[in-house]
């Protein structure tokens, strides 16, 4: 009997069946097996640019940070605080701050599981052995994004639980705050520092050029209208001594007074537009997707597997034909 010219087995798309089996079972274990992976949760913080004006303090004369100048090309805001925010979260101080603090959160091992209050440190979660070794991980957990048209800062934490995520994001904002307001004061910090020591030094002279002056007065009651020239003289010159003494005191602790406002005035403000929500939802992983790459690759290739001759057939004819 004559053989047909192209039977079912080497014509491509011929037989389905069992590439769809096959792709059926493997989205089955892949749904199976998505079962096992843990939930994670994604927490953001976003943080404002300035508004586009110079506030006129030491730390804007420094060069610490530029301020935002309005921008040549409206919607470019290449420049600003937040450009130096980026490398001050990606510096091993904060990174120390953020692995060292110990946080309280609930921790589901599993998919399905009842959560279980947990305490400890992010280093421990990492399961690191040190700072150095949790840096890596740190980078994946929490994200630092700028918008460069904007200058919006989103600082973002996944983690399993919903509460670390969360804690984790806030607590990068507010290490982020402490920064800015430690070295946006330290030119200030440093003057009122000098002013405060040299205000004690000048009011132990004060008080000593005091004591001596009035132990000359208990001598010499009447020194003002003594006949003696340089009793007067001397007299005269211990009560000018005091009141410059006394002058000098007073000019030093409004420097002070003026330094402490400085200091103040020149602190960076972090302005926070989103300071972060609890996650409901969770970020990763997509269970569907897992389930619908697998079954696809394995049922495609299963089919491809099938029809190996015919799809080599087909190639080389187009060669020849070519």
């Amino acid at each position: 009997m004559p053989q047909p010219k192209n039977p079912p087995s080497s014509r491509p798309g011929a037989s389905l069946r069992r590439p769809l089996l096959h792709a059926c079972l493997a989205g089955l274990a892949a749904a199976a097996g998505s079962v096992l992976l843990p939930n994670y949760y994604r927490s953001e913080v976003r943080i404002l640019s300035d508004t586009g004006h110079a506030g006129g303090g030491s730390a804007s004369r420094t060069g610490v940070w530029a301020p935002t100048a309005p921008p040549d090309t409206p919607g470019s805001r290449e420049d600003g605080p937040t450009v130096i925010y980026v490398d001050i979260l990606r510096s091993r101080r904060l990174a120390e701050q953020l692995l060292l603090r110990e946080y309280d959160y609930a921790l589901r091992p599993w998919r399905f599981g009842r959560p279980r209050p947990a305490r400890g440190t992010l280093l421990d979660y990492l399961g690191a052995a040190s700072v150095d070794r949790a840096s890596g991980p740190l980078k994946k957990l929490l994200a630092v994004q700028r918008d460069p048209k904007s200058g919006l800062l989103t600082i973002s934490a996944e983690t399993r639980s919903p509460e670390l995520s969360l804690l984790v994001v806030r607590q990068a904002a507010e290490s982020l705050r402490d920064f800015l307001v430690e070295i946006s004061q330290a030119a200030g910090k440093s003057r009122a520092r000098f002013t405060l020591d040299r205000l004690a030094e000048v009011r132990a002279r004060y008080e000593a050029q005091g004591r001596a002056f009035e132990a000359f007065q208990d001598a010499n009651r009447n020194w003002e209208t003594s006949p003696a020239p340089n009793l007067r003289f001397r007299g005269t010159q211990l009560r000018q001594g005091l009141d410059l003494w006394r002058q000098v005191v007073a000019n030093l602790t409004l420097n002070h007074e003026q330094a402490l406002l400085e200091a103040q005035n020149d602190t960076q403000t972090l302005l926070l537009m989103d300071p972060g929500s609890l996650p409901v939802e969770k970020s990763r992983p997509a269970r569907a997707f897992l389930i619908f790459t697998l079954a696809s690759a394995v049922g495609a290739g299963s089919w491809t597997v099938r029809n190996r001759s015919a799809i080599t057939r087909r190639i080389f004819a187009k060669e020849h034909s070519a």
